[in-house]
């Protein structure tokens, strides 16, 4: 029986010793994709408008030492505004058939779209939910492993735990202890339903989180905020503005305004977070506030109900008992 390995590793994508290395290109570049595009250029000497390719297209590239893959294939896809999980399901599928034009072996990618908002947990389902569809339908050729590298480890470990949790009954996949193995079957007709599923994550509604980036507070969105939101059927979403540049405010913009609740972290004072709170607070959107420490309040929101949390425990406990509240969401 025909059968692909894939595996979350923590790593450098430009590092890992596969047949092919897949990144994506936006409509502009960001992250593993911007870093690679700045290796091959200085390092092969290859021209950065090769690498600019339209939503929909794809071009292969021999890397001749500038990465660890020895090609590398740049897929064009809608801008990163646009990007959501039905795109990613998609977008995997297309590296199945990249490979199988190579003739490529073993391949690796990485989670796209999470630090442009997109939940982490849906993200690699939604990822890996497009490789198991694909290869079901008889793409991937001689494709045996992908790997997907991720360079935070804590967020390595929650991909792999998201997957775990997430593929455990879905047809073809057997989880084992050192990844998944996606079995290819005769009579196989349509995925089975997860969380990934691309009309699930179109319909399933979403929290915005408004933020500091700051790394003292990513337990504090990871397991004091995301979780009692997931745990109410929401999706969980924050922007990195770090990476958004030009598109930040248009992208704020449109995850509030469809938002189902927006919560926001007063800790630190940020002023970006007080203006998302005044935009969701003028589009009406419910809004939760929170907050670790009193005094980090501006004078603002002084006069408005704020969640003051003790620790990280507590603040879930807070969220789960605020988001049940809501009218048809606990």
């Amino acid at each position: 029986m025909a059968h692909i390995d894939i595996r979350v590793v923590e790593g450098d994508l430009l590092a890992t010793n596969v047949e092919l290395a897949c990144f994506k290109h936006a409509q502009s570049f960001y992250g593993a994709d911007l870093a690679a595009v700045e290796r091959l250029t200085k390092r092969a000497g290859l021209d950065e408008a090769l690498f600019a390719v339209p939503s929909g297209d794809v071009r292969v590239v021999a890397t001749a030492g500038a990465l660890a893959a020895p090609r590398a294939a740049f897929l064009g896809t809608v801008r990163l505004g646009d990007l959501r999980y039905h795109e990613l399901r998609l977008l995997a599928a297309r590296m199945l058939l990249v490979a199988q034009a190579e003739g490529a072996r073993t391949m690796a990618t990485t989670v796209h779209g999470v630090q442009s908002g997109l939940d982490e947990s849906e993200a690699v389902l939604a990822l890996v939910g497009g490789l198991i569809d694909g290869f079901q339908r008889g793409l991937g050729g001689a494709l045996t492993e992908v790997i997907v590298v991720e360079s935070r480890p804590t967020r390595a470990q929650r991909l792999r735990a998201a997957l775990t949790s997430g593929l455990a009954s879905t047809l073809g996949v057997v989880v084992h202890a050192g990844g998944f193995r996606i079995e290819r079957s005769a009579g196989f007709r349509q995925a089975a339903p997860m969380a990934s599923a691309g009309a699930a994550s179109l319909a399933k509604p979403h929290a915005f989180v408004a933020m500091p980036f700051a790394p003292e507070l990513d337990d504090v969105f990871h397991y004091g905020i995301a979780g009692p939101v997931k745990a109410a059927g929401l999706l969980c979403e924050r922007v990195d503005q770090a990476v958004f540049s030009g598109l930040i405010i248009e992208r704020i913009r449109e995850r509030i305004d469809s938002a189902r609740v927006v919560i926001a972290d007063l800790s630190l004072a940020n002023p970006n977070v007080y203006l998302e709170v005044g935009y969701a607070w003028g589009r009406g959107r419910p809004t939760i506030l929170v907050v670790r420490d009193v005094k980090e309040l501006r004078f603002d929101v002084q006069g408005t109900r704020c969640l003051v949390y003790q620790n990280i425990r507590h603040l879930e406990e807070l969220l789960t008992k605020e988001l049940a509240a809501l009218p048809a969401v606990g």
